[in-house]
């Protein structure tokens, strides 16, 4: 090689030392050893590296039949859980967190706004393939092709691929995925198949009339009018005498279109020139009653017969995933927010934590990630070791304190139920008492739940509201499990926790509901 580069000429030299990077400066001999020198150390950059590309997944191109109402039997079940694990773990080895969950919020527009034109289904013996087309979001002309794979026995999604730049597979995380995931969710649990409809899967609708407007009625100076109109075109004819009127003439002509629509409920078009008044002011108007009309109107809405209880619980077992269970939560007190009212010192904002427990941010942290995650883990490990089975149960409501509700993880048998703390903290060690388990205590030589900490008000509350008499509390780590066993403290529930929250209900959580009305 020193022979070859002893034949090029300077500039050549110069010229190849300079797309290697290197310094062209010096004589022909200086040039000719730096570059051996760049070829013994391969220009002293290292080898490579090689990106794979992605694993190669097996989609069918045969066999795809469009999905239909009679092929819900034939679906796995798909629980948002399972998608939102698919969504917030990158499925490789590295376990990297991507908490893509911000496609999940769009995937639910794309799906209520029917951007889902097509999808078809194809099946083997181990797997559940979808194939269709989702519109873009934001232009209507651009559409993108899907491919999905779910486990047939599990439902676990498994593969994914869009035409999106987001969605690229094995495992694309886009939106346009994500309301595919939605909808075949939705359609396993309700058999909503949210597939849009061509033109001609559509009973023709040119003879249907338009929408009748059915709001209260308007005065005209008040319809929103496209145009604008001047102040010539909305003249009063009326003389000036009979434009103004006293206001006590104005009352009474206000009474008695009152009264008369009162006594024979006839709705008079007059009624509506009068603007309607709000229900906090109304409520003033009554202050010679015992309680506000609104504080009322919150005790009868929380009110619930035996029969009632039950068939809440019954309605909410889909806990988070129904809109039953947010609704019945809305005015009520539940469990988890039991430890934070007995707790409560006199320095305690009580009206941010009413607007904690009446309206509710949504928090995504990853204690709260981790234990969502893992939940199921743990009562499988909890099935395994004792032989119980657990049962999944919704929203129970204390009939006597209809304002209290509690929805414990699970139930056993008749006289149990289960609570799971998976502490992300303490995810990689032991369970013993300590800081990473503040919850945890050493007594008599046996590790129990501290009666003063947050998590026994809960439990004792779940035990009471829902009549159970035994609690097996769950604390699960990747590499340990503690389960104890906790009965129900009557004494403690009857004459500390219940006082205290119905005291607080009617001081502080009530009050603050009726006022937002």
């Amino acid at each position: 090689m020193a022979d070859k580069y002893k034949q090029w000429s300077v500039q050549r030299l110069k010229c190849e030392l300079a797309q290697r990077g290197a310094a062209c400066g010096g004589r022909k001999i200086n040039l000719i050893e730096r570059l051996e020198s760049y070829d013994r150390n391969k220009n002293f950059r290292e080898d490579p590296i090689i990106i794979p590309e992605p694993l190669d997944v097996f989609w069918p191109i045969t066999g795809f039949q469009q999905l239909r109402p009679e092929h819900r039997k034939s679906m796995p079940q798909l629980t948002y859980h399972q998608i939102e694990q698919y969504f917030l773990y990158r499925m490789a080895e590295d376990k990297q967190m991507t908490s893509d969950l911000k496609a999940l919020e769009k995937g639910k527009d794309l799906l209520n706004g029917e951007r889902i034109f097509a999808c078809s289904m194809s099946s083997d013996d181990a797997h559940i393939y979808l194939s269709g087309i989702v519109g873009a979001a934001m232009k209507q002309k651009l559409s993108y092709n899907f491919k999905i794979g779910i486990d047939k026995r599990t439902g676990d999604p498994l593969n994914s691929h869009c035409e999106c730049p987001a969605g690229k597979g094995p495992h694309g995380t886009c939106k346009h995925v994500a309301a595919v995931f939605l909808m075949v969710e939705s359609f396993v649990e309700k058999g909503n198949l949210a597939v849009r409809k061509g033109c001609t899967d559509n009973l023709q609708s040119f003879h249907v009339p338009k929408k009748i407007y059915d709001g209260k009625p308007l005065a005209a100076d008040r319809i929103p009018w496209k145009r604008k109109h001047t102040d010539e075109m909305l003249e009063d004819p009326r003389k000036d005498k009979y434009m103004k009127f006293s206001s006590g003439y104005s009352s009474y002509i206000y009474n008695c279109m009152v009264n008369f629509c009162s006594q024979s409920s006839t709705n008079i078009s007059l009624r509506y020139l009068t603007p309607s008044t709000s229900l906090q002011v109304a409520s003033r108007d009554h202050d010679y009653l015992q309680q506000p009309i609104t504080e009322h109107l919150v005790d009868k809405a929380v009110a619930v017969s035996p029969k009632d209880a039950k068939d809440i619980e019954k309605s909410t077992r889909m806990q988070a995933k129904s809109k039953t269970w947010f609704d019945e939560r809305k005015w009520r007190i539940t469990a988890s927010r039991f430890g934070d009212i007995v707790k409560m010192t006199c320095r305690r904002d009580t009206r941010k934590l009413c607007c904690s427990i009446y309206q509710p941010k949504s928090i995504i942290t990853y204690p709260i990630i981790h234990g969502r995650q893992h939940e199921s883990r743990a009562i499988s490990m909890f099935e395994e070791l004792t032989h119980f089975k657990v049962k999944k149960c919704g929203l129970f409501v204390s009939v006597k304190y209809p304002f209290l509700g509690a929805t414990p993880d699970g139930l056993v048998e008749n006289d149990a139920i289960v609570e799971v703390k998976c502490p992300y903290g303490g995810r990689d060690v032991d369970i013993k008492p300590g800081k990473k388990f503040p919850f945890l205590v050493e007594s008599n030589g046996k590790i129990t739940l501290k009666s003063s900490h947050k998590y026994y008000d809960q439990i004792q509350g779940q035990l009471y509201i829902s009549g159970r008499k035994l609690c097996y509390f769950i604390v699960y780590t990747f590499c340990d499990i503690l389960i104890l066993k906790l009965e129900y403290d009557e004494e403690y529930c009857v004459f500390s926790l219940l006082p205290k929250l119905e005291i607080f209900y009617k001081k502080h959580f009530r009050p603050y509901v009726a006022s937002c009305l």
